[in-house]
This record gives structure tokens, C-alpha cells and sequence, in this order.
């Protein structure tokens, strides 16, 4: 059985595995199922059709329904058309493949109840990253590779077999005359990563470095420290730029950021815009580049546009985030523990639910205002699940003391929230019905009963700035276990060490 990295994956963890049906992902099933019993691991497999290669898709799945039945582990099929999806949004096949699979990934997740996400990645998927991500023109968080762990929408994202090469997961198979299928379009060199592994690398290690994927690796383990200490420097200096709260994060004074060096600068950028929400396809540099130049303007008003919808908008030095419309679909929803402690880093925000007695008399500085803490009854609650998520169109719900139900909308406009902020404000919700508006009131029928009785106690935190809740894409193993446990690391400020360069 292959040799797979098992700390990243805690005791007793619900993992949803992504089986395509080829080599790579059977042998992740495979080794995940060797060790289920002893580690306590749930499993559930997904697979995704992606509508792209017809009959052999369909046998694909019936491979995949196969084998899980024949391993007693649960599968959820998802099928999609994702020709059709790159013509309507205008990306290409593998980006609207890729961002489907990760789509469907996380839809299924929260559908089961896991909390990890595993894809089989290899130490050859690798080495294609990177060259890919040079020919690109990538910066050295790009150059440090596939990351073994990272966060995907709130949810832990892990890669076992980053470490193993695609030749020793078919000795594995054959060893154990274990089938997989072979995807026709992985020889296809129509598609860009193809070539890459088809051609360029053999040509590069036949006529340049024969030891070119060792050499690769060695690089992306330099650039991976480096890029680990830096962004702890970039967190220090995010944390001295920041500007008041608002509902939808952190404001960024510019002109404290632009005492920084560029570098610096890029690097922080990065890190608050992601922290704000802005998905990483938006984050390149290009955008990054176009929001420091508006930071270093002060006068007057200015604005720059990102992929996606999204605004960068500068007001006398201080810039702010204004959403895309469908900005509930970026909020959520995300499953809450309940009790426990539930970070989603893309928003900067975590929840924390306890069960404990005595009420919380806390009046709320108005709708999405942070911190915010409410108390709720928990005979109401009786063990459903908890959502948080933005506010939709038709959000309706009866306020505590007061008669009738509201739309949330009209909660909104009546406390003055800017209207580019209210898809923004989140809400606490049960089987469809919204319990809690965060900085509000709770709903009339969640009200306790009972003071001294345990009841469900409430509290939605801003992540302080600088913390590893609001984790870049390319974060570390490290940094990802802090995320699971909700606290960051301790170390020393790197502000002034940056200052000295």
C-alpha cells in the first residue's frame, strides 16, 4: 500500500473522495479504505461526469459506482456539461472542468456532512503545475506549488498522495491487480497540461536535466519556506494597515500601505483580498498590480474592477471591497458546529456555538455589525443542522418582540445598511428558517424558554488580522492544521525584520 501523509488527517475525519476512476484517484481510494478502520476515517466518494467524453463518461461512473459497492462506501454522482458551461462563461475546457469538479466537490461535501475533501494530486501533477505556472508567469507563491493542504470554501482540502509518483501508483495496482480506467483525453494534447507531460518534460530531461522532476521539487521546497516566512511578514503588515470594520470585512488604508516595499505591498494585497472573499482565479497579477496603484493614489475617488464582479473602490485613501451581485452565493452556506468553533476563512469571520446556560443581553450594533452574540433555544434547535449564509432575495422572518413577519431586505434599509453591503450581512438559519440576524435580533420562536436551562449561546467573530483563519490558496500543511484546530500559530512579529531589508 502506498505511504500517504496521515497528519493531515484527524481521528475520526468524514473525508469526501474525488474518484475520476483512473489510477490516481483508485489508488487514493484504495489507500484511504486500507486505513479506515484503524484511523476511524468515514469515507464518501464523489464523481463527476463531465459531459465531455460521452459513452466512455457513463462507464466511468458504472466503474465507480462498481468499486464503492464493492468497498461498502457510499457515492454521489454529479454529471455536468461543462462544454456548455466554458462557451456561457468564456474559459476554457480545463478551467470550466476544473472549477465544476471543485463546485461539486464542495456542494457534496456539505450534502454528506464531511469535513475533509481528498484528491489524488501526485508528485507528477507536481512537477506539470509548476512548469505550467513558470510558463505563465507565475510569482514565487504560484512556484511553490500544489500545496498538500489548503482550505476550498470554508472546508479542508487535502492531497495524500502529493508525495507518490504516477509510476508507483500503477506498480501499487498491479501489484494487487487492482482495475482502473484509462481517460483517453489525458493523451490528448489539444489540452495544454498534455503537452506539458507528454512533451516538454521528456524533451527537457532527455536533452537538458534528466534529473529535472527532482530538481523541480527541490526548487518548489525552497520557494515554499520562503513564501510560508513571507507571508507571516506580509500578515504583520496587513495587520498595521488595516482601517475600520465594516459588515463586509476590513477596510485597507493605502496610505500606510504604501510606505511598504512593492514586494510587500503585492504580497498584502493578496492577503486582503482574499480575506474579503475574492476568489483566487481573481488574484493575479494584473489585478493585484491595478488595486496597488489605486492604493497609492490619495486624492479623490477611484475604483478598480476584478473578475468576477468585484470592486476595489478607493474613498480619500482608504479602499474598501464592493461585492458582485450574487455575492449570497459567495457567503455560502456553510455548515456550523454545533457546539464547536467553525472558521471560514474566505470571509474572515468564525462562529462559535456553545451550550450553556444564562442569557446573552447583547442589543447588537445593527445588522452584520461585528462581534455579535446572541442566545437561542436549544429545544428548538434539537440537534438540525446550522447554516450561515448571505442574504437572498425574499429572506423573510418574525423579529423577537416585535408582530408579523419582515423581509431581511427591509430590515436592512430601515437600519441604514449601504445597499452595496446587504447581500453581504449574514443570517443564521434552520431547515430554511432564519433563527438569527447577526448584530439584530434573533427569530420570535427561538427565544428561551428556560434562563437557567442550557441553552444554544452564539457568537460571530471578525478573524483578527494576521490570524490563520484568513488563510492565502496556497497555504501550508502547518498553517491547515491551525485552521481545523481554529487558532493561529505562535510567532514573533516580522515587521521590523521586513523594515530592516
Amino acid at each position: 500500500m502506498l505511504t500517504i501523509n496521515h497528519s493531515a488527517i484527524p481521528l475520526g475525519s468524514h473525508i469526501l473522495v474525488a474518484v475520476s476512476g483512473g489510477a490516481d484517484s483508485v489508488a487514493l481510494l484504495r489507500t484511504l479504505h486500507a486505513g479506515m478502520k484503524a484511523k476511524r476515517w468515514q469515507l464518501t466518494v464523489a464523481h463527476l461526469d463531465h459531459g465531455i467524453r460521452g459513452k466512455s463518461s457513463l462507464e466511468d461512473a458504472r466503474f465507480v459506482r462498481t468499486l464503492t459497492q464493492q468497498l461498502k462506501i457510499p457515492c454521489v454522482i454529479g454529471r455536468v456539461k461543462v462544454p456548455e458551461l466554458a462557451r456561457r462563461t468564456g474559459v476554457s475546457l480545463e478551467m470550466a472542468a476544473r472549477q465544476a469538479r471543485y463546485a461539486f466537490l464542495v456542494r457534496t461535501a456539505r450534502k454528506v456532512g464531511a469535513g475533509l475533501i481528498a484528491t489524488a494530486h501526485t508528485a507528477d501533477d507536481q512537477v506539470e503545475t509548476l512548469l505550467l505556472k513558470f510558463l505563465r508567469g507565475a510569482g514565487r507563491a504560484g512556484l511553490s506549488g500544489i500545496a498538500p493542504a489548503t482550505a476550498l470554501s470554508g472546508m479542508g482540502l487535502i492531497r495524500p498522495l502529493l508525495g507518490v509518483t504516477r509510476a508507483e501508483i500503477e506498480a501499487m495496482l498491479r501489484a494487487h491487480n487492482w482495475a482502473w480506467r484509462e481517460d483517453e483525453t489525458n493523451t490528448d494534447t489539444v489540452f495544454l497540461r498534455n503537452r506539458v507531460r507528454h512533451e516538454l518534460i521528456p524533451l527537457l530531461e532527455r536533452d537538458f536535466n534528466p534529473g529535472l522532476r527532482q530538481t523541480l521539487q527541490r526548487t518548489r521546497e525552497v520557494f515554499s519556506a520562503e513564501d510560508e516566512w513571507m507571508d507571516d511578514l506580509a500578515r504583520d503588515i496587513l495587520k498595521e494597515c488595516l482601517g475600520p470594520a465594516k459588515p463586509l470585512g476590513e477596510n485597507l488604508r493605502g496610505d500606510r500601505l504604501s510606505a511598504f516595499p512593492l514586494a510587500a505591498r503585492r504580497r498584502v494585497i493578496r492577503l486582503w483580498l482574499f480575506g474579503q472573499g475574492v476568489p483566487e482565479e481573481a488574484l493575479a497579477f494584473e489585478a493585484v498590480s491595478r488595486v496597488d496603484h489605486l492604493a497609492a493614489q490619495s486624492a479623490g475617488s477611484g475604483r478598480v474592477e476584478l473578475p468576477g464582479g468585484w470592486k476595489v473602490l478607493r474613498h480619500y485613501g482608504v479602499l474598501r471591497m464592493e461585492p458582485p451581485s450574487h455575492t449570497e452565493a459567495q457567503w455560502g452556506p456553510v455548515k456550523l458546529m454545533v457546539p464547536g468553533k467553525t472558521v471560514i476563512p474566505r470571509l474572515g469571520v468564525t462562529v462559535i456555538i456553545t451550550l450553556d446556560s444564562g442569557v446573552v443581553k447583547d442589543k447588537g450594533a445593527g445588522p452584520g455589525k461585528l462581534p455579535a452574540k446572541a442566545t437561542l433555544n436549544a429545544a428548538m434547535w434539537a440537534k438540525r443542522e446550522l447554516w450561515i449564509r448571505g442574504v437572498k432575495a425574499g429572506d423573510r422572518m418574525i423579529p423577537f418582540g416585535m408582530k408579523g413577519s419582515q423581509k431581511i431586505q427591509d430590515i436592512l434599509v430601515n437600519a441604514k445598511v449601504p445597499r452595496s453591503e446587504r447581500s453581504g450581512v449574514p443570517v443564521i438559519e434552520c431547515e430554511g428558517e432564519i433563527l438569527w440576524v447577526p448584530g439584530y435580533r434573533i427569530a420570535a420562536r427561538w427565544a428561551i424558554a428556560q434562563p437557567d436551562g442550557r441553552n444554544l449561546q452564539m457568537s460571530l467573530l471578525q478573524n483578527p488580522a494576521g490570524d490563520t483563519e484568513v488563510v492565502p490558496p496556497y497555504c501550508k500543511t502547518g498553517r491547515f492544521h491551525h485552521l481545523l484546530e481554529g487558532r493561529a500559530p505562535s510567532r514573533p512579529s516580522s515587521l521590523e525584520v521586513l523594515q530592516r531589508l
